[in-house]
């Protein structure tokens, strides 16, 4: 059977055994690099030469660059997971880059910062991350701490450039397979975007050309074949046959069709819940969590409704990018999240990974989620982290 016949036939006939058949009991390092749970071995030969095509480090040879930010797919998503905000030798974040307007692609970079090249090359520029820290006490005098990126982005010479600039860490990659596959009609359905209902949370879809936006921290791409392609060509200066450079494609069919194979039939890891974590489930509802997060969405238990919310000035990156305005973004699916520090060995969340814990996550919530914030943050200190480790055990 070849890879499209696997590719496009193989995975709606392995989800129509929901709800059992995605989940896979490990809550180790490799907890989100695990191929679906029932594949036959012909399909679990096709997920094997895809994850060494997301493995696969590319050189000048390969066509590479000649700038770039990363020199393979494992480099950013970390053990199928999420990167860090990191630009070293190696990145493992990168930067959106607008014009001053934030709409324009930016004069010099356009839309996005290319801050590695291959020897006998410049990157585009150099990237500037420090941290401005802010502290804060919950209503009980219980203090927390934050903290928010100041990005400052250097010409060669060493002078910042005017632009609007925004931090992105890699997604999680696992899981994204079957939420391609949830039907338009149960996104739509979630729609609200005049808050008809006065709840306050007014989310609506990202429509693209090819359909609702899914993929991306605004859900700026509709299918996970054009994510890989994308990644490929912004990410590592290489062309592939969705997006051919001088009619030639540097990443042949073959392998574009293996990497989105592999990413499609990555498994969930399955919920680590005690009977007391109960509690911190019915908190979760209470609050307003699951207004955004839904508890299912088509039938999956992934904590996402896939809408665009606003989420206030907090987190507004200045970035237009696909149907999304500069505050709003997409609600991350939360299965597999308690994993992160396991699999990343530190605690990094939202896009920019501002974030080093759960709680600071929802610290930052405002704009749609401010009333849900507001809620969490009244809770008493043993709630409060009664819904954390209900979050821990996703």
């Amino acid at each position: 059977m070849g890879m499209r016949r696997l590719l496009l036939g193989l995975l709606p006939l392995l989800l129509a055994g929901l709800p059992a058949r995605y989940l896979v009991q490990d809550a180790s390092s490799r907890a989100f690099g695990h191929p679906l749970p029932g594949l036959p071995e012909e399909a679990l030969e096709a997920f094997r030469l895809g994850d060494q095509a997301f493995q696969r480090v590319f050189v000048r040879e390969d066509g590479l660059g000649p700038r770039f930010v990363h020199q393979s797919c494992a480099g950013c998503h970390v053990g199928d997971g999420r990167g860090r905000p990191l630009f070293a030798e190696r990145s493992e974040a990168l930067v959106r880059t607008r014009a001053p307007d934030g709409q324009s692609p930016h004069p010099l970079f356009g839309l996005q910062l290319q801050d590695h090249a291959l020897p006998g090359h410049t990157p585009e520029g150099r990237v500037e991350l420090y941290w401005e820290e802010m502290e804060g006490r919950y209503p009980d005098g219980t203090p927390y701490r934050l903290r928010r990126p100041r990005l400052r982005v250097l010409d060669l010479e060493g002078k910042p450039v005017p632009g609007v600039y925004s931090l992105r860490i890699a997604p999680p990659v696992f899981g994204t397979g079957l939420l391609e596959k949830v039907p338009e009609a149960a996104i739509l359905a979630l729609e609200d975007p005049q808050d008809e209902d006065g709840d306050g949370i007014s989310g609506r879809a990202a429509r693209l050309e090819g359909g609702l936006g899914r993929f991306g921290w605004k859900a700026s791409t509709a299918s996970l074949l054009e994510q890989s392609a994308l990644a490929y060509r912004e990410d590592m200066g290489l062309s592939t046959p969705l997006f051919p450079e001088e009619g030639r494609a540097e990443v042949s069919e073959e392998e574009l069709e293996r990497v989105t194979f592999y990413v499609a039939h990555l498994a969930v890891p399955a919920p680590r819940h005690l009977p007391e974590d109960l509690r911190g489930k019915r908190l979760f509802r209470e609050v307003g969590c699951a207004s955004c997060h839904r508890e299912r969405l088509g039938g999956l238990p992934a904590y996402t409704d896939l809408l665009l919310h606003d989420m206030g000035e907090a987190l507004a990156d200045g970035v237009a990018e696909g149907a999304a305005s500069p505050a709003e973004w997409r609600t991350p699916p939360l299965w597999g999240i308690g994993l992160t520090r396991k699999v990343l060995g530190e605690g990094v969340y939202l896009h920019d990974g501002r974030a080093q814990s759960l709680e600071e996550a929802i610290l930052w919530h405002g704009g749609e989620a401010e009333e849900a914030k507001r809620r969490f943050m009244a809770l008493p200190k043993a709630d409060r982290e009664a819904l954390l480790r209900f979050l821990r055990g996703l």
